[in-house]
């Protein structure tokens, strides 16, 4: 009895090993951008951009980076994508009193570019500088 039930449990835990073996699946791949200036500092609330610039490809993806200065995103299939990352600030100036008021509005822009080739099953990462838009 102890043998068979010994040779019960050695084929259950074969067939378990073989079965979670024949998993192949990929997981998706990570792009993972952070945003630093200058200085070397992280920036947060960054917009950042992800989208390819081949024919036929379809990806473009949006967001925002987070308090430490950094946009994750998730992909299914192995890509390289173009990143664009830009900061606008915006100064509103008014002048004088109604009804000879006069108001100025100035944007200031940062931005920064470059490339990322995300595969499956990993994590890729790339740092973009932002400085002065020409």
């Amino acid at each position: 009895m102890k043998t068979t039930l010994r040779i019960s449990l050695a084929i259950l835990a074969l067939v378990a090993v073989t079965l979670s073996a024949c998993d192949n699946d990929p997981d998706p791949g990570i792009a993972e951008i952070k945003v630093i200036d200058e200085v070397g500092d992280a920036q947060s609330g960054i917009h950042v951009t992800l989208y390819c610039t081949e024919p036929n490809c379809v990806v473009n993806r949006n967001g925002r980076t987070n308090s430490l200065g950094v946009y994750t995103e998730s992909f299914e299939l192995p890509v390289v994508l173009r990143v664009r990352a830009v900061r606008y600030d915006t100064t509103i100036k008014t002048q004088g009193l109604p009804p000879n008021q006069i108001t100025t509005v100035s944007v200031d822009s940062l931005c920064g570019e470059g490339f990322i080739q995300i595969e499956n099953d990993d994590i890729s990462s790339e740092t973009v500088t932002i400085l002065e838009c020409k």
